[in-house]
């Protein structure tokens, strides 16, 4: 990334836009530049007046959002705000109101975000290219989760919610799928849909945007004959666990390479078969037998993967390779917790995407600067620390907002140095438990809404 601009060249103005696009959030200018923002308006079709906030102040300020700690929209806004009337005194008291900053959120539409998403993934995947290839095959990592949303009954029917033993869901839920690239965690593409939507299908509209040969790493959800044998058919290889009704003593071996380590015909049940009668009645399959921890005890589990030749690609790579899927569940929690996706805020469908979409931009944009700072500095991205990260592009932010344009470059390298001196211990093999160590507050569920309550109890 090219440290010659930082931020906009000062100019004499008084319009309150002009001075507050001249300073704001100066430390990310670089990894989501001014004219992009203004591109991606273009190619939405998106006219715009010239008002106080203006399409790159909203993407800013949306962006400071998910990066910054009180995770909220107000919060963000009075921060960026603040930090203006700092530099110019003379705007005190001028603030627009958090109904203007509501409404620029709203002009702004979905295809403008989606503009800019696509955006920061075409450059994060070069900038992960010198880190991303392992014998010529880019891992990409696959999984789903879910985001929580206010209980709005628009929410409801656009979303809907998980059922179970204890009945309905008190507050709507949306699975999300994302792909991402293994060795710097920079996300690829993400879809969003309803609760009931599948994983599966959800996951088949991302693989338009990977490449040929990629390695595609995923869990026992998308491990199936017909699953690898649509992979196959679009050119990707596939690693994953076999799955849990696959039965080992059934499948003859062709070729062995050891006890735990043959190639055999996995047959396509006959039902997938009558679905779709272009899928093979079998497939090709490596198994790979090997031991990892899980859940704290030492858990014997069988591979299966589209990499036949054994010389080229041991079997104890594989397994490495396959250990490496649980960062995508580290990316989720970034998203979630650090990003503040684990319950939104909107109370619209369509701005519950912009909000996603939001958050997935500012997590490319970490990880882009993270990646600078590695390439910079000689290191490996995944050893440095995400959270430190955001803590210096929000530390460094009134240094680069305040001083004069010849020092911006001097101080963005001083951050990526000190982004590259702290550094994570190296942990092969993490897990972490999916459970809560003690509960939060000592208080009972309320069991209606706030306001219902209020109405109920008001002396």
């Amino acid at each position: 990334m090219s440290t010659n601009r930082i931020g906009t060249t000062a100019r004499n103005s008084a319009n309150i836009s002009s001075q507050l696009e001249q300073i704001t959030f100066n430390s990310i200018r670089k990894a989501i530049p001014d004219k992009i923002i203004i591109s991606a308006c273009l190619e939405a079709h998106h006219q715009y007046r010239c008002r106080v906030i203006t399409p790159i102040l909203t993407v800013l300020h949306m962006v400071l959002a998910a990066i910054w700690p009180e995770e909220s929209f107000n919060a963000s806004w009075q921060l960026l705000w603040s930090s203006a009337v700092g530099r110019y005194p003379e705007l005190a008291g001028r603030c627009p109101s958090p109904a203007s900053v509501t409404k620029a959120r709203y002009r702004l539409p979905l295809a403008v975000w989606q503009e800019l998403f696509d955006w920061t993934c075409d450059k994060i995947k070069i900038f992960s290219d010198p880190f991303a290839k392992w014998k010529g095959h880019r891992i990409v990592l696959l999984d789903g989760t879910c985001v929580s949303m206010p209980d709005t009954a628009d929410l409801f029917k656009q979303f809907g919610t998980n059922t179970g033993y204890n009945g309905r869901g008190k507050y709507p839920l949306a699975r999300m799928v994302t792909v991402c690239l293994a060795n710097t965690m920079a996300i690829i593409d993400y879809t969003l849909g309803c609760y009931t939507e599948s994983e599966d299908s959800l996951a088949f509209k991302l693989f338009g945007k990977l490449e040929k040969s990629d390695l595609l790493v995923a869990d026992r959800r998308f491990a199936a004959a017909h699953y690898y044998a649509r992979y196959r058919s679009m050119g990707l290889e596939f690693l994953t666990r076999i799955h849990q009704c696959t039965k080992m003593s059934g499948i003859k071996r062709i070729c062995s390479y050891g006890n735990s380590d043959f190639i055999g015909w996995l047959k396509i049940n006959p039902v997938y078969l009558r679905k779709n009668p272009a899928l093979p009645t079998r497939v090709m399959v490596r198994f790979i037998q090997t031991t990892f921890r899980i859940r704290g005890r030492r858990t014997v589990v069988w591979l299966a993967t589209s990499l036949l030749d054994g010389q080229k690609y041991p079997a104890c790579e594989i397994a490495q390779i396959y250990a490496s899927r649980w960062r995508i569940e580290t990316l989720f929690h970034q998203t979630k917790i650090n990003m503040g996706a684990d319950v939104l805020r909107s109370r619209r469908a369509e701005a519950i995407r912009k909000e996603i979409v939001a958050r997935l931009i500012a997590v490319n944009i970490v990880r882009m600067i993270m990646l600078e700072s590695a390439a910079n500095s000689g290191v490996q991205p995944l050893r440095l620390s995400f959270a430190y990260t955001v803590r210096a592009i929000i530390g460094f932010a009134p240094a680069l907002a305040a001083e004069p344009q010849w020092k911006l470059t001097i101080i963005y390298k001083a951050m990526l140095c000190e982004i590259a001196a702290h550094l994570v211990p190296e942990r092969p093999g993490r897990i972490e438990p999916r459970a809560i160590r003690r509960e939060t507050k000592h208080y009972p569920s309320l069991k209606t809404t706030r306001a219902q309550w209020r109405a109920a109890y008001a002396a």
